[in-house]
């Protein structure tokens, strides 16, 4: 064999040797976002109502709601006594809610109200109640409770 032959084979040889197939390697990179909703109710009326006179859109609380989600989020709106304020033996007088215009509501069946996109900035909404007079109001300290609660859809 030439002299000139033996290094080109040797070189050969050892390149054969070092890489006979080519290889592939990935680094998978992931993340998640967790789905976080959060309501936020402030009292902004402690006053009591004189259900004599009755009251109109009295902003009695403001609302702050966040929800992440990207098909959007619920918001549901319940009372203690089905939209009445009632007594110790059960006298009611019933009142309406507004929200975020969603125009005036009875909350006898509660309320649910459906948000199509996330909420990736609190936002704030003012919460009203109305009560009408009611001069025959049988005398006693009415309440109720109002519970607003937040769901990803």
């Amino acid at each position: 064999m030439s002299h000139l032959l033996r290094p080109f084979l040797a070189v050969l040889a050892i390149l054969g040797a070092v890489s006979p197939a080519n290889a592939v390697n990935s680094v998978p990179i992931k993340g998640t976002v967790e789905t976080n909703c959060t309501v936020q109710v402030s009292q902004t009326s402690t006053n009591s109502i004189d259900l004599v006179r009755g009251t109109s859109r009295l902003n009695v609380a403001r609302v702050r709601e966040h929800c992440n989600l990207g098909n959007g989020f619920k918001i549901s709106i319940t009372s203690a006594n089905a939209g009445s304020l009632m007594d110790a033996a059960g006298n009611k007088v019933p009142y309406t809610i507004s929200y975020d215009n969603s125009g005036v509501r009875s909350l006898a069946a509660g309320v649910v109200l459906t948000r199509t996109s996330p909420a990736l900035v609190v936002t704030t909404k003012n919460f009203t109640v109305t009560v009408p007079a009611k001069a025959d109001a049988i005398a006693g300290s009415y309440a109720d409770t109002i519970t607003i609660s937040i769901a990803a859809r």
